[in-house]
């Protein structure tokens, strides 16, 4: 039976390569299993009764990664902190570690209200969660995965406990930089990397300004989640030979759902072995054995539920008549604009269709009349500008889109902001665009 073990790691596997740092270090398994017995055990906070957590300043370095295996090989409940993260958030994720938890490690998210809560996976979790992501990829012999994603969110942190699991070898990028990362993937014969969509974005561009030969021919598989990426990102992707997989998944289901199946469609993610998937009212339900246990909040612990298992995710979608799912955005980010449902990711993909946008952020801002009207922030492509007239764009939202779809306001932006994670920050574009930043208007 696979354990989550560094020490049973060392046994199994002495001289495999567990663990390559960006400038080249090396640890075999039986090294790092050292380095992980020389980790202090630390006091923790919390309650006792409930379980002390070890707080791990997630920083990406072979440091962190000791740390976090550490507490993994001592049972000790853990919880990864980005320390870029502002000060008033820290303190407050630390507060609610206060509580205590007997789960493996807690994540944090944000959730729809704001306010942070802890999401509590336990080992079972984990292992299950590993379990299946190896069941659609199938590990091979001289398997490298790159861990370019942070460590304090649930895409780079599965990423050492799938490695872990497997006795294979974790890459870890020390910052995203698209040159270094490519150089990486390079020099250490990388297989497996997980992205979100800017990262890939990114790499591309810095492929085609480079004239030296396709870096990442190593590659055999990229998980692409986290955020809906532009319909040209995939297409330019697919095009030029890159293994990228459509990925869904989540904090609260210890990372991947469903991904692609390899040599399939790779915009049709799938379900994994072990996950269930159903669509009820247009919100996408989940149930698995990787299922969080609960999520630790100032007001207790909960577990949302229902009686049969089922979870309820924040997502919109469908499921399609080839067991496929189609990820339609967040439930949340609906606008309702005089009385009409607006899916923002379906007039986003429209509009990243057309000549010259390379992406779209598609919000709600407050209206007295509508309630609410449809906002767009487009991005040009890499070295282009507006590629058409204003006149041109209107008539292409008219062409395409239904009257309450279209964007009443849109804005030009040289480049999206982001989250530490790299994915778009959609409230700081929403933030923006209240602003009327070289705002313009779209007759209805």
């Amino acid at each position: 039976m696979t354990v989550l073990s560094a020490r049973a790691a060392a046994k199994e596997n002495p001289e495999g390569l567990a663990l390559i740092a960006a400038d080249g270090s090396r640890w075999t398994w039986r090294e790092l299993a050292a380095e992980v017995e020389r980790v202090p055990s630390g006091a923790g906070v919390g309650n006792r009764s409930r379980g002390r957590v070890r707080i791990v300043e997630a920083t990406p370095s072979p440091g962190t990664v000791f740390r976090i295996m550490a507490a993994i090989e001592h049972r000790v409940p853990f919880a990864p902190l980005d320390p870029r993260s502002p000060p008033a958030e820290i303190r407050a994720r630390r507060t609610l570690l206060a509580r205590g938890s007997d789960a493996m490690a807690i994540l944090f998210t944000s959730g729809s209200t704001g306010r942070p809560r802890g999401v509590e996976l336990s080992r079972a979790a984990f292992l299950a969660s590993a379990k299946a992501s190896a069941g659609r990829l199938a590990w091979r012999d001289g398997d490298r995965w790159l861990c370019v994603l942070p460590l304090a969110h649930v895409g780079g942190l599965s990423i050492l406990t799938r490695c872990l699991a497997a006795r294979h070898t974790i890459v870890l990028a020390d910052r995203f930089d698209a040159e270094a990362v490519a150089d990486l993937i390079e020099r250490e014969e990388v297989t497996l990397a997980s992205l979100v969509p800017t990262m890939l974005a990114r790499l591309l561009h810095l492929e085609e300004r480079d004239s030296r030969s396709f870096r990442f021919a190593s590659l055999r598989a990229v998980l692409v989640g986290g955020a809906a990426a532009p319909e040209a990102l995939w297409g330019e992707a697919i095009d030029r030979g890159l293994p990228v997989l459509e990925t869904w998944g989540m904090t609260e289901t210890c990372s991947q759902v469903a991904t692609a199946l390899p040599g399939g469609d790779p915009r049709a993610p799938v379900p994994l072995d072990g996950w269930e998937v159903r669509s009820r009212g247009g919100r996408l339900e989940v149930r698995g054995g990787a299922l969080f246990s609960g999520y630790l909040e100032a007001d207790g612990s909960r577990r949302p539920v229902d009686e049969e298992g089922w979870f309820r995710t924040g997502d919109t979608g469908r499921i399609n008549a080839d067991g496929s799912i189609t990820v339609l955005g967040r439930a949340d980010e609906v606008i309702l604009s005089g009385g009409e449902n607006v899916e923002p990711a379906e007039v986003e993909r429209f509009l990243e269709s057309l000549p010259g946008i390379g992406r779209a952020v598609v919000v709600g801002i407050p209206d007295p009349e509508w309630g609410e009207t449809v906002a767009a922030a487009l991005e040009s492509l890499p070295g282009g500008g507006e590629a058409f007239p204003d006149s041109d764009l209107d008539r292409r939202i008219r062409a395409g889109l239904a009257p309450w779809q279209r964007p009443r306001t849109i804005v030009w932006m040289e480049r999206f902001p982001e989250t530490a994670s790299g994915k778009v920050d959609r409230a700081e574009v929403r933030a923006r665009l209240l602003a009327g930043l070289t705002s313009r208007r779209i007759k209805s």
